[in-house]
């Protein structure tokens, strides 16, 4: 019997490229999308996996604190109290490795917040929940502001770019985080990584 999965934030450049391959690799015969929007009030059935990705508050033109509140925090929390009626077999959240910043931002505070959540989760219910903190995304189909397409554009258009002069960033490849989560899925991983 094939899986039931449910994912948020499919249409998001880390939630394309999962969609992606769960389609590929046939894991996604039984497989639900989540509008953003109507996460505040789904009626879940039961299922087996589920990968919460949806976000609001990274971009640098997502500035409505009351969105990324509902997004970052009240969404999951209205997700997690229909899910623990579940036997579920993985909980996938998709958080930032902005948590661990000396300074935090709304999305971050939110996430941070969400995470605490989570964990008392696993704690109290011992619910097979990951916590993931990936670095930033790069990869095919990134959106055009982030920094690894304007380089690349800047080179070919020759353009100037200014940079910060002491630049401290981490990246990892999409299709490498996505590899990672679907491990974390597959072998009911908890906790943060």
């Amino acid at each position: 019997m094939a899986n039931t999965n449910y994912i948020t934030g499919a249409n998001g450049f880390l939630g394309s490229h999962l969609t992606e391959r769960l389609r590929l690799t046939g894991n996604g015969d039984n497989f639900y999308t989540i509008p953003h929007d109507r996460l505040h009030n789904v009626k879940l059935e039961p299922f087996d996996n589920f990968y919460f990705l949806s976000a609001y508050g990274n971009m640098f033109n997502q500035k409505d604190e009351g969105k990324t509140i509902q997004a970052n925090l009240l969404d999951l929390l209205y997700i997690m109290h229909q899910a623990r009626e579940f036997n579920f077999k993985s909980f996938i959240y998709i958080s930032t490795s902005s948590v661990t910043l000396p300074v935090q931002t709304t999305y971050s505070r939110t996430k941070k917040v969400a995470e605490n959540v989570l964990l008392e989760y696993i704690k109290r219910y011992d619910f097979p929940i990951a916590i993931v903190r990936p670095f930033s995304m790069t990869g095919v189909g990134e959106q055009e502001e982030h920094l690894i397409p304007k380089l690349i554009s800047s080179c070919m258009h020759d353009e100037k770019i200014d940079f910060v002069p002491e630049p401290r960033h981490d990246f990892v490849d999409v299709e490498d985080a996505v590899t990672g989560i679907l491990y974390l899925s597959k072998t009911q991983k908890q906790g943060i990584f």
